[in-house]
């Protein structure tokens, strides 16, 4: 089983602290958060990038992704959402990453909030032309399963519709659950598309009128992990489990006030008992 990480936690950190959490800790891959702040910014320097992608390969330590925070919802001016994107596509290829991670439609927490406005024929038409420029630099474009567009039941017909074979899924186990939607069922639907999956866990909220599901501790929430890590061998996915663990967004996990270390102590020795 191949364990990496997502950097959101770790803004400020140097990619020498980056690889010094990696090795303590047993992980072989690392997912770079790319925004101001990071090791990796938007802005970084063509120097930044290539070192960067040499020291991470003399460690041992594969760049999985880049973490874009590309939002595409088809509708209105997204010329810069575009050419972020196209910059994030840029440094994916100078890190050695194999994708770049972006989100469709429009971000919500409530129930009532779960048909927002978006332009399909729009969306397809971006994620189109960003798969034939990501093709010409050997990289992917990975739509994760994220906002109305979380689960198998909808990715499955507009993977089809955009019909680019770099284009791919992250499979963010939390997401489809939100929707009601099993692992089995999402799997059923899109698993041969599943590039990377993104584990983390929680509970729903008090709130019936809530959509989105309350974080906790991987491991201590109600998503079936052990259900859905069998299901993904099961169907031969050989890539990436890479933990996420979002305390710059999720309040209920800043209350928590849990060591970053000890949250990676405890995502390694979960997993591993996954494995077996």
């Amino acid at each position: 089983m191949k364990l990496s990480f997502s950097t959101l936690p770790c803004e400020g950190w140097s990619v020498e602290k980056l690889i010094d959490c990696c090795k303590r800790h047993g992980f072989a891959g690392i997912e770079m958060k790319v925004d101001e702040g990071f090791a990796i910014a938007p802005d970084s320097t063509e120097s930044e990038i290539r070192s960067a992608a040499r020291e991470f390969q003399a460690a041992g330590i594969a760049v999985t992704n880049v973490g874009a925070s590309v939002v595409l919802s088809g509708i209105g001016e997204e010329e810069p959402a575009r050419k972020l994107l196209a910059r994030h596509i840029h440094i994916a290829e100078g890190l050695g990453a194999r994708g770049v991670r972006v989100f469709l439609g429009t971000f919500f927490k409530r129930v009532s909030e779960r048909n927002p406005v978006h332009d399909r024929a729009g969306i397809i038409r971006h994620v189109r032309e960003a798969c034939d420029a990501a093709r010409e630099r050997g990289i992917e474009v990975w739509i994760e399963t994220h906002n109305e567009f979380s689960t198998g039941q909808v990715l499955q017909g507009l993977l089809e519709d955009i019909d680019r074979p770099n284009c791919r899924i992250i499979y963010d186990v939390i997401h489809p659950r939100e929707f009601g939607e099993q692992p089995e069922e999402t799997l059923h639907l899109i698993g041969p598309s599943i590039a990377h999956v993104h584990m983390k866990d929680g509970v729903p909220f008090e709130d019936p009128a809530m959509h989105e599901w309350k974080y906790t501790l991987t491991g201590e929430g109600q998503l079936p992990l052990r259900n859905t890590v069998a299901a993904l061998k099961a169907r031969g996915y050989e890539g990436w489990y890479s933990l996420e663990w979002e305390t710059k967004w999720r309040p209920e996990l800043q209350r928590l006030e849990l060591d970053l270390d000890a949250v990676f102590t405890s995502y390694v020795k979960l997993m591993k008992e996954l494995d077996r």
